[in-house]
């Protein structure tokens, strides 16, 4: 039973992706693509090397996501808000507006959040932060009952300034 048990371990183990011998860069570009099976591991191996990185290194390497790590993580980088995966993957105004009449309502915003969350998913993407995901209240301001292109970006811009000071 132990030779069994013992030659379960060692299949895992050849089978696995051994994290450690990637690159920064490497395991960036993984981020999102990676089977369940591999997330722990990565998520380890990912966790131990921002231990080892200074506060101004993790900043970087968060800023530098998506334009490739090398640029980044040498300081040729520009921010987040020039181009950055953060702003990627920031939704538009005209992505909730789905009937293109130039207003959101509570429907087509919480249709166009749902659709994006399934998108997701049948991609395989973890979706950490669904908990936090804006409700339509919380930007529509004036409480009319409609999401303009001003509250929208208002509210973008009032999030990205709150992340920012977390760093």
């Amino acid at each position: 039973m132990k030779k069994l048990a013992l030659i379960a371990l060692l299949a895992t183990a050849a089978w696995s992706v051994n994290f450690s011998q990637m690159s920064m860069e490497e395991l960036m570009n993984m981020r999102g693509t990676l089977s369940a099976a591999d997330r722990p591991a990565f998520k380890a191996e990912m966790q131990k090397r921002m231990q080892n990185m200074s506060p101004a290194q993790r900043q970087q390497m968060m800023q530098s996501r998506g334009r490739g790590m090398k640029q980044g993580m040498q300081g040729q980088g520009r921010g987040m808000g020039q181009g950055g995966k953060g702003m990627q993957n920031r939704p538009t105004y005209a992505s909730f507006d789905t009937n293109g009449d130039g207003k959101v309502t509570e429907k087509e915003f919480y249709d166009a959040q749902a659709a994006k969350m399934t998108q997701k998913a049948n991609e395989g993407k973890m979706m950490k932060n669904a908990a936090n995901a804006p409700t339509f209240e919380s930007i529509d301001t004036n409480h009319d009952k409609v999401m303009s292109p001003d509250e929208f970006s208002a509210f973008q811009a009032k999030r990205m300034n709150s992340k920012m000071k977390g760093m």
